[in-house]
C-alpha cells in the first residue's frame, strides 16, 4: 500500500512539476518515451532511497578503538559484536566475534544496545537500553584478549 501510494505521489508530483511552465513542456515533449520511463524510474529510485534511509533502523553500528585499523561492530538488535579489521593489504582484513551470543532476553528493535568506550582501549562498556544490563567488553589480537562477561 506504501509503495502504491509513493508511486501515485511521485507520478502526481511528477506531473505537476513538468506542467509548470511551456519551457519545461517544451523540453518534456521532445524526449522519447524511454527517456520519459528513465526519468520517472530514476525518480521512484531517489524516492525509495529517501523513504528506506528515513524508516531504517539501526541495526549495525560501527564504534572507533583508538587502533586506526580495528573497529567494533555491534548489532544494536542483539548485543552482538564483532572486531572488524581493516588494513590497505586486503590479507590482513578481516572480523572476528567477541560475543557472538543473542543478549537480548525478549527483542525490542534495532538500539536496544549500545557500546560505551573505557579509558581503557581495549575496553568497552556494552549496555541494554531497555532492561539496564551491562557487560564489560574487551577487544584484542588474540583470541584469548577478546571477550566479554556481564557486569552484575
Amino acid at each position: 500500500m506504501k509503495k502504491l501510494l509513493a508511486i501515485t505521489l511521485m507520478v502526481l508530483l511528477t506531473s505537476s512539476a513538468f506542467s509548470q511552465t511551456k519551457a519545461i513542456d517544451k523540453k518534456i515533449s521532445t524526449l522519447t518515451q524511454a527517456d520519459r520511463d528513465t526519468l520517472l524510474m530514476d525518480m521512484l529510485l531517489r524516492l525509495k532511497n529517501i523513504e528506506f534511509s528515513l524508516n531504517a533502523p539501526e541495526v549495525y553500528k560501527l564504534y572507533p578503538t583508538d587502533n586506526i585499523y580495528t573497529f567494533l561492530k555491534l548489532n544494536t538488535k542483539t548485543g552482538e559484536i564483532d572486531q572488524l579489521q581493516w588494513s590497505l593489504d586486503e590479507n590482513n582484513e578481516g572480523s572476528v566475534p567477541i560475543n557472538s551470543e543473542d543478549l537480548s532476553l525478549l527483542t525490542i528493535e534495532a538500539g536496544q544496545f549500545e557500546l560505551y568506550p573505557t579509558k581503557n582501549m581495549y575496553q568497552f562498556i556494552l549496555i541494554d537500553k531497555v532492561i539496564g544490563r551491562t557487560w564489560h567488553v574487551q577487544w584484542g589480537m588474540e583470541a584469548s584478549k577478546r571477550w566479554i562477561r556481564r557486569i552484575r
